[in-house]
């Protein structure tokens, strides 16, 4: 028991000792424990405040076109209590025609009144990305036949039965710069 006594007291001598000879030994440490420390403050002074969720707004949005295989549709439904979307969508590719995509909507804000999110790089393809299969049935392997890198940011207020979206982005590949997108079904 001395013996063990003797190594401790050895021990808290050396490390006060290397304290002062060396400010870095124990510096460092403890300030790495202060800025954690710090950090966990700040985290609790500035949480957000979960608001609760707008139920009435998760369902099937479709913005309609003149072709109805182009239409555009906006699912909003809940996963682990958070709310999520998912767009899908058609672009116009110029001499390659009309191409689709399906993309989860990204930094997606949806308040009482108010929606926002943004739709980042989307492979394109031949057909519509919004499809259904029976049970047994295997989807088809289709390849994408290109890319668009530019951001598509929306932004727009909800209405009676859905939302009017304002579209904007740097290369002009929004179908259009407002679109009316009306729920179509409740999830």
């Amino acid at each position: 028991m001395k013996r063990l006594a003797k190594i401790i007291g050895i021990l808290i001598f050396a490390y006060f000792f290397l304290s002062y000879v060396l400010p870095n030994f124990i510096g460092i440490p403890l300030a790495a424990w202060d800025s954690h420390k710090a950090w966990k403050d700040y985290e609790k002074e500035h949480k957000e405040v979960l608001k609760p969720i707008n139920y009435e707004a998760i369902g099937v949005y479709e913005f309609k076109t003149e072709n109805e295989e182009e239409n555009h549709f906006i699912f909003i439904d809940t996963v682990e209590t958070k709310i999520v979307g998912f767009y899908f969508g058609t672009e116009d590719s110029g001499v390659h025609g009309i191409s689709h995509y399906g993309n989860p909507l990204a930094n997606f804000k949806l308040t009482d009144t108010k929606i926002e999110f943004e739709i980042e790089k989307r492979e394109l393809f031949e057909t519509t990305r919004n499809k259904t299969y029976k049970a047994n049935e295997k989807p088809k392997k289709e390849f994408a036949t290109g890319v668009s890198k530019s951001v598509l940011y929306y932004s727009g207020e909800l209405t009676e039965f859905g939302f009017k979206l304002n579209c904007q982005s740097e290369f002009n590949n929004c179908w259009s710069d407002e679109l009316d997108f009306k729920k179509i079904y409740d999830l």
